[in-house]
């Protein structure tokens, strides 16, 4: 996997903080830089990228933390578009620093915080995303 970008984006409605929104995505994406533009009627959309597999290093650890391997294998799966995955995570569920994957409209009433990952092997990197851990450091329950 060479070539990877990530861009995410979030609409800030009239009744969010733009804050909140703003640490939803970080909690996810901590390696992207947000950028504002004004949409009026107090409403805003947060827009940022990043380049590189550590981009997906906290999806990655948040996917395998949460148990969710298969599901979100599935959802990446069906989310291919050519050389790029594009997926809607819940906006409330990431400023909890919770992976829930989402619809781009209704399921979630603040509107998902909307991935697009452009890359080589969208295959290669569905599979790194869902892997298990590095062995040694899954499954290991203290002094034995």
């Amino acid at each position: 996997m060479d070539k990877i970008r990530v861009e995410v984006s979030a609409m800030v409605n009239p009744t969010e903080d733009q804050e909140k929104v703003g640490r939803a995505i970080a909690n996810i994406f901590p390696n992207v830089r947000l950028a504002e533009e004004g949409l009026g009627n107090g409403s805003a959309l947060l827009r940022g990228s990043s380049e590189g597999l550590e981009a997906l290093d906290r999806l990655k650890s948040l996917i395998g933390a949460e148990r969710i391997r298969s599901a979100a294998k599935a959802i990446l799966s069906s989310s291919k578009i050519g050389n790029a995955l594009e997926f809607h995570l819940h906006k409330q569920a990431a400023f909890a620093g919770k992976i829930s994957f989402s619809q781009p409209f209704g399921e979630s009433p603040l509107g998902p915080i909307s991935v697009r990952v452009e890359c080589d092997d969208p295959d290669a990197l569905i599979e790194w995303l869902t892997e298990p851990a590095a062995r040694g450091s899954e499954g290991r329950s203290g002094s034995g």
